[in-house]
């Protein structure tokens, strides 16, 4: 935690700041290499932003951007020393487990771009979905691991369709090459829309897989023998990164300028519009990470087998706030002890440290929500559900009263994505948690748990009537049809009730009797309520 400094810490701080000022005011700016992990594009604003605002530079920094191609992995690349900077997949987590030294510096995009694009046509028409690619062409690039983790839970392993090398080409999808394609939601979709090609994204976050994306890493040995300039060189790459965002069109007119003709600036645009929905700078800061989240992330990694359970994290996440040495604080302070003036800094310093401690505030808070709701409603996870029922039992027990559960499970949802696609399909299910959300009280709760599931938490009912109203009140506000992209889509809900202490006293207990309600009423033929049964 940050703390009002002395007199005495801040002139200790002040000179160790001037010490370890940028190698640039004392010398030759020093020369690094950043290898990205794919040709120029807007995937690397940030970057582009830090060398020609002059980030790196006023850091002390000579920065080159090594572009990569099919067959070039960042990680061999800072691991021969051919750069010391590196862009990475959360594949970083099983490198390190295999003994490569990494480090994770910044996370950039708070959600993988990673999704599994599939044909929709005569041809490829299925019913069933993901399953729908069982025994068609796949292509699915190296390092696709959120990916196979993804069709693993849903019961396709990889010997159930035809792989073939990934071409990095969306033509072999559109003319029908292959049936689907490993690609980035930031990307190929510009291309296959241009073409008019009527597709499917499925994508790992509807299974509650959600990794991280474009990880910025060095090594250990980097971060030991030049912690100073690995702390420049992240700091100069987040600044980088917070202007690209803020002025999209300016650093797309540069890749085009300078970086790359490839592409016409049209898609370097459609990029960064992708790219705003995946790091969330509405939400947090860019560059922090969660070790909550790489934890989520290496227990899906177990849950494949490519790591072995409660794998330690332990020098694998950068901690930039690190405290100095105290010896060189020491030394700071009797050079320090002439130097006029020394209020004025000392007053700005604070200055700058409160300002520090209420962002470093605020960014907790935005984690904490986070790891607590669902990205795409912003409605409580089911950890946080759990916790409030978990405290609303408490409540109920020692003032000897009632409250009821609800599984709400979506009728028809999945005809949606099918037939409109999953961006149609996840704004319906934003519409459908704020509708739920203005049918209940402020004191109630509920939560999205998965696809099409949420729960409802209904404190102190009186009684199952009272129940059952609340259940019709929230179907009623369901039955009026959805306008989305001038479209009018209809969905009901199946909704399953079990009541404390009726129907259970403990929260899997009354959960689970909710969902079997809730199967029920599926099976009445769905849009109506069910009490679980004494």
């Amino acid at each position: 935690m940050f703390r009002r400094l002395s007199i005495v810490d801040l002139s200790r701080l002040l000179l160790v700041s001037i010490l370890l000022a940028a190698p640039g005011l004392t010398g030759a700016a020093e020369r690094v290499a950043l290898q990205l992990k794919w040709s120029h594009a807007f995937q690397f604003a940030g970057y582009y932003a830090a060398v020609e605002k002059g980030y790196f530079r006023e850091a002390g920094l000579d920065v080159t951007l090594l572009e990569a191609t099919p067959g070039i992995d960042p990680l061999d690349a800072v691991l021969a020393g051919k750069a010391q900077y590196g862009v990475g997949t959360s594949s970083l987590l099983l490198a390190r487990k295999s003994g490569k030294p990494v480090i994770v510096l910044a996370v950039i995009l708070q959600h993988s771009p990673l999704v599994l694009i599939a044909r929709r046509d005569k041809e490829f028409n299925g019913t069933q979905g993901i399953h729908d690619i069982v025994g068609k062409k796949v292509m699915i690039e190296p390092q696709s691991d959120e990916l196979i983790a993804y069709l693993k839970q849903e019961g396709i392993t990889l010997d159930r369709v035809v792989q073939l090398p990934h071409s990095f080409q969306p033509k072999d999808l559109i003319e029908g090459r292959v049936d689907a394609i490993s690609a980035y939601v930031s990307n190929e979709p510009y291309f296959l829309d241009r073409a008019k090609l009527d597709y499917q994204t499925y994508t790992p976050r509807t299974g509650g897989i959600d990794f991280y994306g474009d990880n910025l890493f060095t090594t250990e040995k980097e971060l030991k023998e030049n912690p100073a300039r690995v702390r420049a060189f992240r700091e100069a790459s987040l600044r980088g990164w917070q202007y690209a965002m803020q002025h999209p069109e300016e650093i797309a007119d540069l890749i085009v300028a300078k970086y790359s003709q490839q592409q016409p600036r049209e898609f370097f645009l459609f990029e960064a519009q992708r790219m705003a929905s995946l790091m969330r700078t509405d939400l947090i800061e860019v560059g922090y990470m969660n070790s909550g989240r790489w934890r989520h992330i290496a227990n899906t990694y177990a849950d494949i087998g490519l790591l072995p359970r409660n794998y330690p994290l332990d020098g694998f996440l950068y901690e930039p706030q690190a405290r100095p040495d105290l010896r060189t604080l020491y030394i700071a302070l009797a050079l320090l002890a002439a130097v006029s003036g020394i209020t004025v800094y000392i007053y700005r310093i604070n200055r700058r440290l409160s300002r520090a401690l209420d962002e470093s505030r605020a960014a907790e808070e935005r984690i904490r929500h986070l790891a607590q709701h669902d990205p795409l409603t912003d409605l409580p996870n089911r950890a946080l559900f759990s916790d409030r029922l978990n405290q609303a039992l408490s409540n109920a027990r020692r003032d000897g009263q009632h409250l009821a559960v609800m599984f709400i499970d979506l009728d028809n949802f999945k005809p949606v994505n099918d037939n409109h696609g999953h961006e149609v399909g996840d704004r319906l299910l934003q519409q459908v948690a704020r509708r739920l959300q203005h049918s209940l009280r402020e004191s109630d709760t509920v939560a999205r748990v998965g696809g099409d599931e949420f729960i409802a938490l209904l404190r102190n009912i009186s009684d199952s009537p009272d129940a059952l109203a609340v259940a019709e009140r929230l179907a009623e506000a369901l039955i009026k049809p959805f306008e989305i992209d001038g479209r009018a889509i209809a969905v009901t809900a199946s909704i399953g009730i079990a009541l404390y202490p009726d129907h259970g006293t403990g929260d899997i207990e009354l959960l689970g009797r909710a969902d079997d309600a809730m199967y029920e009423a599926k099976r009445k033929g769905g849009n109506q309520a069910w009490l679980a049964t004494a």
